[in-house]
């Protein structure tokens, strides 16, 4: 009978070097009585061979299953590690060591078995001389060989092309949405506008019976979302050769969108503390998301209160 602590260390796989396995099934000692490794009696010899239906074929791991054998059972007694006792049975000789020390293997564990070692190694002998027909094919026949690794190594850098073209599609999207729901904003809340507000741009010089005296500048007009019209105050003309300077700065986040001398706008998003500044000959257009978001200056000189916070302005400046 086994020691159940000899099958609790045959869990274990070995850390040893192919040669030391090897001197370690070298200096197993033979087991002529089976009976040993099985605890018990099982069939014979003779039964077991005959569940090879195909002459000369032998299944090592139907004979092992027969004698009531684990692999861990033959570890324990020839020291060949499960892998490559596993590897013999399946025929998976790639899996193996060095021939010389594959044919110790083999050899051992047929007589563990007490079957015939010669058919076993000759098919492994057929196995060696497949790979040289291999080694001597001739260029062509290897662009031929089946590259399993490469195919893999191909997939993976598809997958990792497509997922970043997928991210970059993603990062697009997402600042589109957010464009688009402060311009659907805009656009609803400039449908449901319909009152006309006005704000005058403070001036150091009022002459409102002096037509040549016109005030540096000209009061602006503004609609508001919430619809209040104050008065329109006095305007004067704008002196010619003047350049009007307008600057911009953000509160908080807000849309606005700029059109200089009746040009083609321009839009833009600004987020808290940005600043911007642009110059015009004749007048601005100036469209703002949130009117309580922004501070505008025109001609160095602030403007009020454009609205309250998340309203929708709309300037004219002079």
């Amino acid at each position: 009978m086994l020691n159940k602590n000899v099958t609790r260390n045959a869990d274990m796989k070995s850390s040893e070097s192919i040669s030391a396995e090897t001197a370690a099934v070298n200096k197993a000692p033979e087991v002529t009585d089976l009976k040993l490794l099985r605890g018990g009696g099982g069939p014979t010899f003779t039964e077991i061979t005959n569940v090879n239906k195909e002459p000369g074929v032998i299944d090592l791991r139907l004979i092992r299953e027969g004698r009531g054998l684990t692999l861990k059972d033959v570890f324990s007694v020839t020291r060949i590690t499960v892998t490559n006792l596993e590897a013999i049975e399946a025929e998976h000789y790639h899996l193996l060591p060095e021939p010389v020390y594959a044919r110790t293997f083999i050899r051992t564990y047929a007589g563990i078995l007490e079957t015939d070692s010669k058919p076993l190694l000759q098919q492994y002998e057929n196995y060696l001389k497949s790979l040289d027909k291999i080694n001597d094919a001739p260029e062509e026949d290897y662009k031929e060989l089946p590259r399993k690794g490469k195919k893999i190594r191909n997939i993976r850098f598809l997958l990792w092309v497509v997922a970043a073209i997928v991210l970059f599609g993603l990062i697009i999207l997402i600042v589109l949405v957010d464009v688009n729901d402060v311009m659907d904003l805009f656009s609803t809340r400039q449908k449901s506008s319909q009152k006309m507000a006005s704000i005058q741009i403070p001036a150091t010089a009022p002459a409102p019976n002096i037509p040549v005296a016109a005030p540096a500048g000209s009061p602006p007009s503004i609609v508001t979302s919430s619809g209040q019209t104050p008065a329109n105050q006095g305007a004067g003309d704008q002196k010619q050769g003047q350049i009007l300077n307008l600057k911009i700065e953000a509160v908080e986040k807000t849309w606005i969108r700029i059109s200089a001398d009746q040009k083609q706008a321009e839009q833009m998003i600004l987020s808290k503390g940005d600043r911007i500044e642009r110059t015009a000959r004749e007048s601005f257009i100036i469209d703002v998301g949130n009117a309580g978001g922004v501070l505008i200056s025109f001609q160095d000189k602030p403007l009020t209160s454009l609205g309250k916070r998340g309203e929708v302005a709309h300037l004219k400046l002079p």
